[in-house]
């Protein structure tokens, strides 16, 4: 029946089965901070932009990428609606901001951002303590996060891993079960996120649309049965 049938199964945090809080930081319209609209498929951060420039999220949903020496495309991260990215490193630690450097962000929807630098977001978080409780909060999602990604590779076998990607991108979404993912997810995508190969991800989609946890829907989209998970995961 697979692994995901175990009785026994470790807690989630109770904040990874409710869709997070977006924040609007409420950026002024000034000379350091403009709009932007990206078309889907377009990229978010321009050659022109300001080396240390800070982008929100306003609407919309992007992609962060990097792509290997061999041109391959490897996701790294999805923000929603109320995200910050960008040269966003409170810290003097250069792998800290190589890491970023190294990212290509693409629009998966048409999106309006907020294009700012570092130093006007330092300056408004200072002078608006609401905005730096948002922001630390958003990191503390993130950080969440990326500790059940590591989690997952390291105690779950791939269905559960593939099951927890899928519940993690479907907690970001309001709504009542099943939740349609806002962008489509390819099987590449998933096979990065998990540590196995595309055909394996196939396989494992299969596994849990049969056990009635994930429905395919057209344009590479995926409806999320996310209670149905949660339940198996506890």
């Amino acid at each position: 029946m697979g692994i995901l049938k175990r009785v026994k199964k470790p807690e989630l945090p109770d904040s990874c089965c409710k869709t997070p809080r977006l924040f609007d930081i409420r950026f002024p319209e000034t000379e350091d901070c403009k709009s932007r609209r990206v078309e889907r498929g377009e990229p978010v951060c321009l050659s022109n932009d300001p080396p240390d420039s800070v982008y929100y999220l306003r609407h919309g949903h992007v992609k962060a990428v990097r792509y290997s020496q061999s041109g391959e495309e490897v996701l790294i991260d999805q923000y929603q609606q109320g995200s910050l990215f960008g040269k966003m490193c409170f810290c003097e630690w250069s792998l800290c901001a190589d890491s970023a450097e190294r990212e290509v962000v693409v629009a998966l929807e048409h999106s309006d951002v907020v294009v700012t630098t570092f130093g006007a977001l330092k300056n408004h978080i200072g002078n608006n303590p609401d905005a730096l409780l948002a922001l630390l909060e958003d990191f503390c999602q993130r950080l969440a996060v990326a500790r059940l990604r590591i989690e997952s590779l390291i105690l779950h076998q791939a269905e559960e891993r593939l099951a927890r990607v899928l519940f993690m991108l479907a907690a970001q979404k309001n709504g009542t079960d099943p939740v349609t993912l806002r962008a489509a997810v390819t099987h590449e995508d998933l096979a990065h996120l998990i540590g196995v190969t595309r055909p394996f991800v196939t396989k494992l989609m299969g596994q849990l649309r049969d056990r009635g946890l994930v429905k395919p829907l057209s344009a590479g989209r995926i409806a999320v049965y996310r209670d149905k998970i949660a339940s198996l995961l506890r």
